[in-house]
């Protein structure tokens, strides 16, 4: 299972964000276009049923159709400029269809969900990112939140527009893709670096600073999939000090997570309305711990043992691309063992471009985390940057660096 722990000097357990490949455009040797659908079953060999592709356009002799139950990719070949409608189907779902414009000599990948757990989700590849987003351009923001300053916030009103009464939010139209990028988070997770920096803090109850630290150092995880009910998640830092008496959030990011289909069972899911996110629209997802399930998401540990820790909380999705761009948690119940009266956690998440590789990944930008436990203020911000892509292959754990502290 995923438990995300949290500690004094102890540890979170959790990880990087999630993956979305950009679309690749590219000139054909004629005027002729193609078209890629890119089928996805997350690791399985086949999917539960065959579904039918078809391609439809006013332009003669250009209606195509091929049947897919396994990963692959169609290619729809010599493709003449126009307008296309793709429709794809099969028993017992409702169809997923897609308009697009093919350009003369352009070449367009779409991506085609094919799992039990979710309807048919034929969409774009292309999912809205910059260059101006290269690596290595996320700026690191100066750590300057006080404790007393989380406590004024509103977690679940952070600075944004409502939600509009009149915004269709469906969940059975958003939920499933939403999850659906989630489990792509857990297929390339094991494919990044990056550069973190920790800004710790302690304070005394009343707000003043006993201590605080600033350090960076290269983080590696990985993520297993153990079985269909199990995510085994590694985690390794290179170049920090001991942390001795702070706070330390290990992978706080994949928080995101709790929309992977072994959790989403735990949680009480509403969509609550469109809304904005910095400019951007969004839909509003809160979430809750259902009592009556395990809790196999988020713990606290210390020398004495181990808790649960139920959270409640609300994401923040892009309406085009389905990613989350925004995502905050706070507890839903106190630990009284602890004396945790108060643990407030908000995520950023962004695409960042590897222009060389052509892939584009959904990754955390910052995590900051704010905990009220024995009379003592625990801060801790995390920054992400300096990503690097490499590939592993299927199955290949990540050993453990040298010279590093978990």
């Amino acid at each position: 299972m995923v438990r995300f722990a949290h500690a004094l000097a102890l540890a979170f357990a959790l990880v990087l964000g999630a993956v979305l490949p950009c679309i690749r455009v590219s000139a054909q040797p004629s005027s002729l276009g193609s078209l890629t659908v890119l089928v996805q079953t997350f690791g399985r060999p086949r999917a539960d049923f065959p579904a039918t592709i078809e391609i439809h356009s006013p332009s003669p002799d250009s209606d195509l159709s091929t049947v897919v139950d396994k990963p692959s990719n169609v290619v729809f070949p010599n493709l003449p400029p126009g307008a296309y409608h793709v429709l794809v189907f099969s028993a017992g779902l409702s169809p997923a269809q897609l308009d697009l414009t093919l350009s003369p000599g352009q070449t367009v990948e779409l991506s085609l969900i094919l799992d039990h757990l979710f309807p048919l989700i034929l969409e774009s590849r292309y999912n809205g990112a910059s260059l101006a987003d290269q690596i290595n351009e996320l700026p690191i923001s100066v750590f300057n939140a006080t404790f007393d300053s989380l406590l004024r916030l509103d977690p679940g009103k952070p600075n944004v527009t409502p939600p509009s009464s009149s915004g269709a939010c469906s969940l059975d139209q958003v939920l499933p893709r939403v999850s659906a990028h989630t489990r792509e988070f857990v297929d390339n997770v094991n494919r990044i670096t990056a550069m973190e920096v920790r800004e710790l803090e302690r304070r005394r109850r009343n707000g003043r600073l006993e201590d605080s630290t600033h350090e960076k150092g290269r983080y590696v995880a990985n993520i297993e999939l153990l079985d269909s009910r199990h995510l085994s998640v590694e985690e390794h830092r290179d170049g920090y000090s001991s942390m001795s008496g702070f706070m330390v959030a290990n992978g706080s990011p994949s928080l995101v997570l709790i929309f992977h289909p072994i959790h989403l069972d735990e949680f009480k899911i509403a969509c609550v309305g469109l809304s904005t996110w910095q400019g951007t629209p969004v839909y509003l997802l809160d979430f809750q711990q259902r009592p009556d399930r395990p809790n196999t998401m988020s713990e606290f540990r210390n020398s004495r043992g181990t808790y649960d820790v139920s959270l409640k909380g609300t994401a923040w999705v892009d309406a085009t691309t389905f990613q989350v761009v925004h995502l905050e948690t706070d507890l839903l119940t106190r630990v009284p063992e602890l004396f945790l009266d108060f643990e407030h956690q908000s995520l950023d998440y962004g695409p960042v471009i590897f222009a060389t590789r052509g892939v584009s990944l959904w990754l955390p930008k910052s995590a900051e985390i704010s905990v009220h436990i024995g009379g003592k203020q625990f801060n801790a911000r995390h920054h992400y940057s300096d990503y690097r892509l490499f590939v592993v292959d299927t199955g290949q754990k990540i050993s453990k660096p040298k010279d590093v502290s978990n």
